[in-house]
C-alpha cells in the first residue's frame, strides 16, 4: 500500500482525532472507537485517513454504501491520505487541502491530499451546500503566506550577511528566516489592536504547487492556497481581480494602484504643416465653421441689402449696366465677391463702410465689426500660447489611442479577462515569465510591445 509520494507522506492523524472527546464514537460495522464527523455526522475509526493512501470515503462514508441500481458516487473510489501541509508545500508540487470537518476552535487542524496518491480531488471538491458554522475568533493563530518580495512592503534578510534581499532564493521556503517591511508591521499592529482576538501570526511561503496552478502570477498562487485552507490569509499589495474573488475574499484596500500607461518618449513635430497647424488651434473646428458661417451669411445679407434701386443706380454699377437684368449668374458673382469681401475684412480685422450706403447695410457692417472685435480679442489671446508650444511626435495619452494606432501594448497576465473584456480588438502581450512586474518590463525592453499599461 502507498505512503504518499516523496516530499508529501501520508501522516498519522490517529492522536489529534482521538483527542476529539466531544465526538467520540464506535464503529457500528467493526466496534472499534471512532470520531463524528461533525457533530450529528457519520463515525469513522481514529485510523480514517492516516499513514496510507487508501480508498478511506468507500469503506466509512454511508453515501457509499448503496443498494441495487443506485450508483456510488465516484469520490468514493478515489485514494487520499492526511499529510503535513508545511511539508508538502516547502518539499512538493503536490495538491493539499484543509479538512473543514472541524472547526477552528476544535484545536484539531488536519490537511488531506489526493494527488499523493495519485488520484484526483475533481469528484470530491464539488457545490456544498452555503451552510457557515458560528467561528470564535478568541485567542486564534493566523497563518498568513507571503507571495513573493516587493521592498520595501514584505522582504527577508540574508542569514550570514544581513543584506535586505530583493530576490527570492532557498530562504524563502525556511520559515525560521523573519520577514519584515510595511506589510508585515501593519498585520503587526492589526494584532495588537485586536486585544486578543488574534493571539498570533505566523508566515509562511506559497505553496510549490500553487505556482504550477499559476504559473504567471505568485500573487494568485497565494490566494490559491487561501482557497485550498494551506493558509487563513495572504499578506500584500494584491490586484483585486475577477477570478482572484471567486477564490477568497478581500479586505478593504489599504491603498489604490493607478495604471499607467508607459509610452517611448515622443520627439518634438517642427514641420512646416505642424507649425502651420497651430495657427487654427486656437478654436475648435465647429468654433471655426460658425465663423465661416457668420462670414457668408454677412457676405449674402450685403447682397441682398444692396440690391435696392438706389442701391443698383450708386453702389452695383455692373446692375446698371446690364440694365438691370436680374440673371443667376451675376447674383451668384456678386454674392462669392461679397463673401470674399467679407473675409477679407475678418482677416483685417476691420471693416469697409461707403458713406452711400443704405441704413440696413451699415447696421450689418456695425455688428459684423463688432463680431470681428470679440473674435479677433479671444483670437489673439490664445495664439501665443499654442504658436510656442511643443507638439509630440506620434504621442499617445490613452489605450484607445495606442489600439487606434495599432501598438502592442505589454501589461500583467492577472489582467487578461479584464484588458480583453475591455478592449476586445486591442493587441496585448501578456507576460509568461511569472516574475510579475518585471518579466511585463523585460518584454518591452525586447521589443514585443510598443506600450506599457502597468501599475506600480
Amino acid at each position: 500500500m502507498v505512503a504518499g509520494k516523496e516530499g508529501c507522506p501520508c501522516t498519522n492523524e490517529a492522536a489529534a482525532l482521538s483527542s476529539l472527546t466531544e465526538r467520540s464514537c464506535e464503529v457500528a460495522s467493526t466496534g472499534e472507537p471512532g470520531v463524528l464527523f461533525k457533530m450529528g455526522g457519520y463515525c469513522v475509526p481514529i485510523s480514517y485517513g492516516s499513514s496510507k493512501c487508501l480508498l478511506h470515503d468507500l469503506h466509512n462514508d454511508p453515501a457509499c454504501f448503496v443498494d441495487g441500481d443506485d450508483i456510488i458516487p465516484p469520490y468514493c473510489f478515489r485514494a487520499f491520505c492526511y499529510v503535513d501541509a508545511d511539508v508538502c508545500a516547502r518539499e512538493s508540487n503536490e495538491r493539499v487541502y484543509r479538512s473543514d470537518y472541524f472547526n477552528i476552535d476544535s484545536g484539531v487542524d488536519v490537511f488531506y491530499s489526493y494527488s499523493t496518491c495519485n488520484s484526483t480531488s475533481d469528484d470530491w471538491l464539488g457545490p456544498v451546500d452555503g451552510k457557515v458554522e458560528p467561528v470564535n475568533l478568541g485567542q486564534i493563530t493566523i497563518k498568513a503566506n507571503i507571495p513573493r518580495y516587493v521592498l520595501p512592503m514584505m522582504y527577508k534578510r540574508d542569514p550570514i550577511s544581513n543584506e535586505i534581499l530583493n530576490v527570492m532564493g532557498s530562504e524563502y521556503y525556511d520559515n525560521s528566516v523573519p520577514y519584515e517591511g510595511v506589510y508585515p508591521s501593519f498585520a503587526e499592529k492589526i494584532m495588537k489592536f485586536s486585544q486578543g482576538d488574534i493571539k498570533n501570526i505566523t508566515y509562511t511561503h506559497r505553496s510549490k504547487v500553487s505556482s504550477d496552478l499559476h504559473p504567471t502570477s505568485s500573487f494568485t498562487a497565494a490566494v490559491q492556497d487561501i482557497q485550498d485552507g494551506l493558509v487563513d490569509m495572504s499578506v500584500g499589495p494584491f490586484w483585486i481581480t475577477g477570478e482572484r474573488l471567486l477564490m477568497s475574499a478581500f479586505t478593504v484596500p489599504i491603498v489604490y494602484d493607478k495604471v499607467f500607461l508607459v509610452i517611448p518618449k515622443p520627439g518634438a513635430d517642427e514641420g512646416f504643416m505642424q507649425q502651420v497647424s497651430k495657427v487654427l488651434q486656437p478654436f475648435t473646428y465647429k468654433l471655426w465653421g460658425l465663423v465661416i458661417s457668420i462670414i457668408v451669411v454677412s457676405g449674402l445679407l450685403s447682397v441682398w441689402f444692396a440690391d435696392r434701386p438706389k442701391a443698383r443706380a450708386d453702389h452695383w454699377p455692373r446692375l446698371r449696366r446690364k440694365k438691370m437684368r436680374r440673371k443667376k449668374r451675376a447674383y451668384m458673382r456678386l454674392a462669392v465677391d461679397s463673401i470674399l469681401e467679407m473675409g477679407t475684412f475678418f482677416c483685417s480685422a476691420g471693416v469697409g463702410l461707403d458713406p452711400g450706403s443704405n441704413l440696413s447695410n451699415k447696421l450689418l457692417m456695425f455688428g459684423f465689426g463688432f463680431f470681428i472685435l470679440i473674435t479677433v480679442s479671444s483670437y489673439v489671446a490664445n495664439l501665443a500660447a499654442f504658436l510656442t508650444r511643443k507638439t509630440l511626435e506620434g504621442s499617445v495619452t490613452s489605450i484607445d489611442g495606442a489600439i487606434a494606432r495599432g501598438w502592442k501594448i505589454c501589461a500583467h497576465p492577472i489582467f487578461v479577462k479584464d484588458l480583453e473584456l475591455a478592449w476586445p480588438n486591442g493587441k496585448f502581450v501578456f507576460s509568461e515569465a511569472g516574475t510579475e512586474f518585471y518579466g511585463v518590463l523585460d518584454d518591452y525592453i525586447d521589443g514585443k510591445c510598443k506600450a506599457l499599461a502597468i501599475g506600480w
